[in-house]
């Protein structure tokens, strides 16, 4: 192997791998085909429902990718100001908390108001902020295993001096001096509008590595690469509602998304660029992660399934406190119904449930319990009914995305 210099000044391009390019062309195709058959199943308004509790879990996994294992109702609690009394458990339901509104406040902006430039410095730049803005003062500082430093983050701010990974031994990505056009190449040279077709992916495979090896900030870069990837997927069209999690899909083997960076960090033989077969491999295992995650949720997402997982919970929701309050089991006809359909008008729920005309009030009143129990929504009393996701219904519903150990000890 070659000595390398200390900091390197690797060139991004070509920006794309240049070897096994058809290969990753036809992986490629086969994501955003999978992908668009999983969001083209589920209707609107249970896709976007789905996908905000769903957000939970891109914040767990890639919470847990840094080391810091919480859970999805600690995640909830924090969101409602409700914190363990310990402090690393504290520290880790602030950071997923944070990870939370900052993707829902960038999501909500990609879909309606889009930069130009995803990778713009100034958007990514965004990302960084917004998940410090949403973090206490302490944390405003970095953070070692020794607790926090006084060494202040600059929320959105490129870093003045260099990095290592390794306690010292080497220093990681480009030196301070040449960050910032290091940072101009990578925003003109992963700008979604420069690719087409299939290219596109392959491109948000590569940027997450090149924003991760660039490191730029002085603190919390993974998380904010991780971010970073989910809205340049949604800026080219793919999971915008999010039905899948690509830090789940890293988080599963943690170590092995770790080695395929840092073999994609290594520069070829003169160091003027990055290697392209380990390049290649590291795009590869991307966007195969991807699809394992797309065909994952598909499972989980099948009607039928679905169709008893509800029935599911209904049995076991009258069992434990049926004796005082039923719910009656047609509404589970409801919930199917608005699971699959999205909407329903109000006026529509009573025949949904296959009640006859002199049963109005009676469905109002199962419409009334409900809503009363998180189970369902809707913008107002006259407004069309939603399917929800309440926290206590996840392992019913979702029982291989949210098991005990994900949900929390309420539910071991």
């Amino acid at each position: 192997m070659p000595d390398f210099p200390s900091t390197l000044d690797l060139s991004f391009s070509p920006a794309l791998p240049a070897r096994r390019l058809g290969a990753l062309k036809d992986l490629a195709q086969e994501v955003a085909i999978t992908s668009s058959a999983l969001e083209g199943q589920i209707a609107d308004s249970t896709a976007r429902a789905l996908g905000d509790c769903l957000r939970y879990l891109n914040s767990y996994y890639s919470n847990l990718i840094e080391g810091h294992k919480t859970s999805i109702l600690e995640i909830e609690d924090a969101l409602n100001k409700k914190f363990s009394q310990d402090e690393e458990r504290r520290y880790a339901q602030e950071l997923c908390a944070a990870h939370v509104l900052a993707e829902k406040e960038l999501m909500q902006e990609m879909l309606s108001d889009p930069p130009e430039n995803v990778c713009s410095l100034s958007f990514v730049g965004k990302i960084h902020r917004l998940f410090y803005e949403n973090l206490p003062e302490k944390h405003q500082y970095t953070h070692s295993q020794g607790g926090f430093t006084n060494y202040h983050v600059n929320p959105g701010q490129l870093r003045d001096d260099n990095v290592s990974l390794d306690d010292g031994q080497s220093v990681h990505g480009p030196d301070a001096g040449i960050l910032p056009e290091k940072y101009r190449e990578f925003e003109t040279i992963f700008d979604t509008r420069g690719f087409h077709g299939d290219e596109r992916l392959i491109a948000a495979a590569a940027s997450h590595h090149r924003l991760t090896w660039l490191h730029p900030f002085r603190d919390g870069n993974g998380r904010v690469s991780r971010l970073f990837s989910g809205l340049y997927l949604a800026r080219i069209g793919l999971n915008r509602s999010n039905l899948w999690s690509l830090s789940r899909g890293f988080s599963r083997d943690k170590q092995w998304y770790m080695l395929n960076l840092r073999s994609a960090d290594s520069p070829n033989i003169d160091c003027t660029g990055f290697d392209q077969d380990f390049f290649a491999d590291y795009c590869l295992y991307v966007l195969e992660t991807c699809l394992d995650q797309i065909r994952f949720m598909d499972r989980i997402l099948s009607l039928k399934e679905i169709d008893a997982r509800l029935d599911g919970y209904m049995q076991d929701r009258n069992k434990d406190r049926g004796a005082q309050n039923p719910l009656d089991p047609r509404a589970g006809k409801l919930l199917k119904a608005l699971f699959l359909q999205g909407e329903i008008k109000r006026g529509e729920a009573r025949s949904v449930m296959g009640m006859e005309e002199k049963s109005e009030r009676q469905a109002r009143r199962i419409v009334s319990q409900l809503a009363g129990e998180g189970l369902i929504q809707s913008d107002s009393h006259k407004a069309p009914l939603r399917i929800a996701f309440p926290t206590h219904v996840l392992r019913y519903y979702f029982p291989d995305l949210f098991d005990p150990s994900v949900l929390g000890s309420r539910y071991s």
